[in-house]
């Protein structure tokens, strides 16, 4: 093979000089779709931390309110911090400079100014909006609550958050289109580039196979040699597969559940490329809707990953904040997102407010997998419920389902690594089989426990308890929503 490979450089120099040329456009035009498409990328995940900013301020305006309310009826609030938050994230938001990424770590990161004058004039009416809020609410705060303007000045002060909340989705809006304008500009580059190389490959290919018939002899070696390779590595790699049993059932079943939304986001990506002048808006924004719902399965998959080494490792070690236990489900509520969208949920929580002292990310972790657990293991349709109580030293929260329901002897085991329930429809299931090995480690560090209450046919819940520190009394916030359903 390498007597034929020197011949074939010395006597086809033509045939060489053209595939040289070949490989040099595919090279350079793959080099040039890759750097625009990490450049690209990179100005996404940018854009995608402004875009959580921009949605983090209505949650901060819902929080200052909350802590205006709590202080006027006394309680021993600093608001303040939630304030200068407020302002230089805006402000951040609007001209550029540092703004706070992590509340409470004094993590930050550098903003670029608002792109389009859109944005900037948004971001100044809610500025102004926040200016006469903040006003608003110093002067409600010398009210004291037996005055006879306290109802109204408490109205006045809420009509003005409503307004406040609506100018920052209608940034958050803003900023979003604009992102998603950055991709679009991206994939019609991408596939003119791709268009052009490929007509030029096609022209060379022509000439080579013209010019030279000899090298199928070569190229046929080489593929055998190459298969040859594949086999051989294919065996190296199944051996260390099977040196340790945990590790060869962990890459399992992540390869598996990896390769499904992989393969689903490759074929929406080929085909957006290759029928882009002929792609109508709607359909565009179909297969870009599956590729954004196969990215967000992948991040929780690997969230899942993560949290399960840091359990067995020993190193989840819970960072506990006081968080509305509202926010917390709402906030699960919104990262599982499409999953729910022909399902009724109903949210069934006390009117009063209870503040949890717990780390909200591994808690909504949580929530995120037992929401998912639901969806799985229930028909299509069916309803899904979220309800809370509190008991007289915890907070239980519990998510039911109807569906084929948990034999009583699996009740236990159904929190164990890689574990599920025997039935005609744990292959049509997708999932590691971490979730709720995860949930278990996750409440366990809080100090509550999680159980499992099924017969099967009947509705399953899963549920589980946050211990209640000592804190303020639950405080009713009047003109805030606290208990709500939706199907």
């Amino acid at each position: 093979m390498l007597h034929n490979l020197k011949t074939l450089f010395s006597e086809r120099s033509p045939v060489v000089q053209k595939l040289a040329i070949l490989a040099s456009v595919f090279i350079f035009t793959l080099l040039g779709i890759l750097l625009y498409t990490i450049v690209t990328l990179h100005e996404q995940r940018l854009d995608g931390v402004v875009v959580d900013l921009a949605g983090r301020q209505r949650m901060l305006n819902q929080r200052h309110m909350k802590e205006i309310l709590l202080v006027s009826r006394g309680l021993p609030v600093d608001y303040s911090s939630t304030r200068n938050v407020l302002r230089q994230t805006l402000e951040a938001l609007t001209n550029g400079g540092p703004a706070v990424l992590t509340l409470g770590k004094g993590e930050t990161v550098q903003l670029q100014p608002a792109p389009t004058e859109g944005i900037k004039e948004k971001l100044a009416l809610q500025k102004n909006l926040t200016r006469d809020f903040t006003v608003k609410a110093d002067e409600f705060l010398r009210l004291s609550v037996g005055d006879p303007a306290y109802s109204s000045r408490l109205e006045e002060l809420l009509t003005l958050n409503a307004r406040v909340q609506d100018v920052a989705s209608d940034a958050v809006t803003l900023f979003a289109e604009h992102s998603e304008s950055k991709i679009a500009a991206m994939i019609r580059w991408e596939a003119t580039i791709g268009l052009f190389a490929g007509i030029l490959a096609i022209l060379l290919t022509r000439q080579i196979l013209q010019a030279n018939r000899t090298l199928e002899n070569e190229i046929a070696e080489r593929k055998r040699a190459e298969e040859e390779l594949r086999i051989s590595e294919e065996r190296r790699a199944e051996a260390f597969r099977q040196s340790d049993a945990l590790k060869s059932a962990l890459l399992s079943s992540a390869s598996h559940e990896l390769r499904t939304p992989l393969t689903a986001i490759k074929a929406s990506v080929s085909s957006l490329l290759e029928n882009a002048g002929r792609m109508t808006d709607g359909l565009r924004k179909e297969f870009l809707e599956g590729i954004n719902q196969d990215i967000d399965y992948l991040n929780r998959l690997v969230d899942n990953l993560l949290d399960m080494s840091r359990i067995e490792a020993g190193m989840l070690v819970p960072r506990c904040e006081w968080y509305p236990l509202e926010d917390l489900v709402e906030g699960a509520i919104r990262r599982v997102g499409v999953a729910l969208q022909d399902r009724p949920l109903e949210v069934r929580l006390p009117e009063a407010v209870y503040p949890v002292f717990v780390d909200g990310v591994e808690i909504q972790q949580v929530l995120v997998n037992l929401l998912d657990n639901a969806i799985k293991y229930s028909p299509s349709g069916s309803r899904i419920r979220i309800e809370a109580r509190p008991t007289s030293q915890a907070i239980e929260v519990r998510v039911s389902n109807s569906g084929p329901g948990i034999p009583p002897e699996d009740l236990e085991r159904v929190f164990d690594r890689f574990y599920r329930v025997r039935s005609g429809q744990e292959r049509m299931v997708h999932g590691t089989g971490l979730g709720l090995a995860i949930c278990k480690g996750i409440v366990e560090a809080h100090g509550g426990r999680i159980w499992a209450e099924s017969a099967p046919g009947q509705e399953t819940t899963l549920a589980f308890t946050l211990p209640q520190a000592e804190s303020p009394p639950p405080v009713r916030l009047e003109g805030l929503n606290q208990s709500r359903s939706r199907s």
